[in-house]
């Protein structure tokens, strides 16, 4: 199949027919995702049978408490969580070529409401994992996990019991984790990338927010922090040690905005609005565009969304930047799922 250079759009049918939340995963191409409908897990791929299936299988229940899914480069990898043998929920590994596999926990780990942790983000490969596993005394801290090692805990603050981390994204080449590590004295979230054994606070020692994403070669790191001059909380793009501050869609000093994923090109997607009032919409940032909303975006290159919808949130972009999957809401809150065909 070839994917045309004018953009596309496409709302993706909820295979559960219940209009639940749900989380996407991109490969590096665009055409595997993984997606995770109110806990059941599924790999949907432009060519399985499009009725009943809808483009989408059913690889199993995970966790109807857990939203994270991620996947491999090449998509036949998926992780998640799941409930164990054990009767509680594990970061949990699918392949294409054996199934289900749980990842167990690290030595240090505790069983929390049910749960030793959950995954969310795999490496080129499918080799690495990384996620949040639950310690004791009771907190979360991130990990990474290799079929010879295991589940390995990376680092936690040293503080308050219960302080913790979690490792939201890895690299495609492994080498770069990223996520958040609470601050001790308040625990509130800061950006963390974990890189060659070493913890880096790259946004500040302080500084409240989160990394989650990360481009294929760790030169890229996207999330959200605190902008103290306008005393609100701004999607970022950081790299070459800059943090960028992208701003809102609005221009409005006191919304926000959150970005999920970059690309390799730098194409970076999230939300940006009032998620406690006015309400959100996706957003697309690149170094010379700026942040724009996606759906404006979609309209000047010829794009015609359906009537009465709002793209809420662009969940996930593609590394080849070719793709991204996102989430809308209707006047009446009814919700779905959406993919947009940037390019080849």
């Amino acid at each position: 199949m070839s994917w045309g250079q004018t953009p596309t759009f496409q709302m993706l049918i909820d295979p559960t027919g219940s209009g639940t939340w749900v989380n996407y995963a991109l490969s590096r191409d665009g055409k595997v995702m993984a997606a995770n409908y109110g806990g059941s897990i599924y790999r949907w791929t432009p060519d399985t049978p499009k009725f009943p299936f809808h483009g989408f299988t059913l690889l199993g229940p995970g966790n109807f408490l857990n939203s994270e899914i991620g996947i491999s480069s090449d998509g036949t990898t998926i992780i998640s969580a799941r409930t164990g043998s054990d009767g509680n929920v594990n970061p949990a590994l699918w392949k294409q070529s054996s199934g289900w596999s749980d990842l167990g926990h690290p030595a240090n780990g505790c069983i929390v409401d049910g749960q030793w942790g959950g995954g969310y983000d795999l490496n080129a490969d499918g080799t690495l994992a990384v996620g949040l596993a639950w310690y004791c005394p009771a907190g979360a801290e991130g990990f990474v996990w290799s079929r010879t090692n295991g589940i390995t805990a990376l680092s936690h603050p040293k503080g308050p019991a219960g302080t913790s981390s979690r490792a939201s994204a890895i690299s495609a080449d492994g080498r770069t984790i990223v996520g958040f590590s609470e601050d001790p004295p308040t625990g509130v979230r800061r950006p963390v990338r974990w890189f060659a054994g070493k913890t880096y606070l790259f946004a500040g020692a302080h500084t409240p927010g989160e990394a989650t994403g990360v481009s294929s070669d760790g030169s890229q790191i996207v999330g959200q922090s605190w902008n103290t001059a306008a005393s609100s909380s701004y999607a970022f793009h950081y790299s070459a040690g800059t943090l960028l501050s992208l701003g809102t869609i609005s221009g409005i000093q006191f919304d926000q905005s959150y970005a999920n994923a970059v690309s390799d090109n730098g194409t970076t997607v999230g939300w940006s609005g009032d998620p406690f009032g006015a309400g959100i919409e996706a957003f697309i940032w690149t170094p010379k565009l700026g942040m724009q909303s996606l759906s404006k975006y979609l309209h000047q290159r010829g794009v015609l969304l359906p009537f009465g919808i709002t793209l809420t949130s662009a969940l996930d972009i593609s590394a080849d930047g070719s793709t991204i999957v996102g989430v809308w809401q209707d006047a009446h809150f009814n919700q779905g799922g959406w993919m947009v065909r940037l390019k080849k």
